[in-house]
């Protein structure tokens, strides 16, 4: 059994995540935390005083804290926004030099996400923690980049180690349940993906959890969840997942229109063209086979 988190504990914990964000220039999921301070202790004299600082700097459009620890930081961003991707890498490269130099590895990481050059994303984040073994929202980074190519397994410690310090991130539990489940897990990736919903039941997590009803044979489930989520995800693989459940469930007439709508929004997808066919040979073949009804 879990042990109760003191009330003072937490209060550190939700004051470093907010802290956290203030560096990333976040204020407003800073103010978030430090409203669940104040909601739980009126009297947090920290809290209050950094909430008015925020407010402050929010109202009054001052240079971030981010630019303050870290000056190298607003010359890039003064060359990202004239478009000057040269002198922004190099503008980064300096900032990695100076004091706090953990901000400054992490909007390099950034940069080289944001042009799919991941292997030098995860270097700069690795830098980041080097520099600052407590900065969560390097972890985060961390983790979602090792997703992005497809290394599920490291994907786990990195996002471990974020929930330490923010166990109430949505998105880290969703990403989390992910990797599992492209790693079979499906125990675990439904546990995450609970708590993920928990936290914010939002379309794409419920998409989540019908893959997941689908990967454990919950077809008809899976299938009406995936129909719920029509008005709010049209995308082609919402259509292929429904495809495959009539496929297992023998309903080939339904499934061969969900598979036909998931090319048309597919770009030239070559499985889903053989999938198509395979499923037009059977029903070809299965000529008494019962139709289910789809609504």
């Amino acid at each position: 059994m879990a042990l109760p988190v003191r009330a003072d504990e937490l209060e550190e914990d939700y004051l470093d995540i907010a802290a956290n964000y203030c560096v990333i220039g976040d204020y407003n999921s800073a103010l978030v935390y430090l409203d669940k301070i104040l909601e739980r202790n009126p009297n947090s004299k920290q809290a209050s005083d950094l909430r008015m600082g925020l407010l402050h700097v929010i109202s009054q459009d001052k240079k971030s804290y981010v630019t303050a620890i870290n000056p190298g930081i607003k010359e890039a961003m003064e060359y990202k926004q004239s478009g000057n991707d040269k002198m922004e890498y190099e503008a980064l490269l300096r900032a990695t030099k100076a004091n706090n130099s953990y901000i400054a590895y992490y909007f390099l990481g950034n940069y080289f996400r944001d042009r799919n050059d991941y292997m030098k994303a995860l270097d700069a984040y690795n830098g980041s923690v080097s520099a600052k073994p407590d900065f969560a929202q390097a972890y985060l980074a961390i983790a979602l980049t090792l997703f992005d190519v497809g290394r599920y397994e490291a994907v786990i410690n990195p996002i471990d180690k974020y929930l330490t310090f923010d166990s109430k991130d949505d998105l880290a539990y969703a990403i989390k349940s992910r990797a599992e489940f492209e790693l079979g897990q499906l125990e675990a990736a439904q546990a995450d993906n609970e708590t993920a919903i928990k936290l914010n039941n939002c379309p794409e997590y419920q998409f989540d959890k019908a893959k997941i009803l689908y990967k454990n044979g919950n077809f008809e489930q899976a299938k009406t969840l995936f129909k719920e989520l029509l008005p709010y995800i049209q995308t082609s693989k919402i259509y292929e997942y429904m495809g495959y459940c009539d496929l297992e469930m023998k309903d080939y007439m339904s499934a061969l229109m969900n598979i036909d709508k998931a090319l048309i929004l597919s770009d030239d997808d070559l499985y889903l063209e053989n999938k198509y066919n395979e499923i037009k040979k059977l029903l070809e073949s299965n000529p008494n086979e019962q139709v289910q009804k789809t609504e």
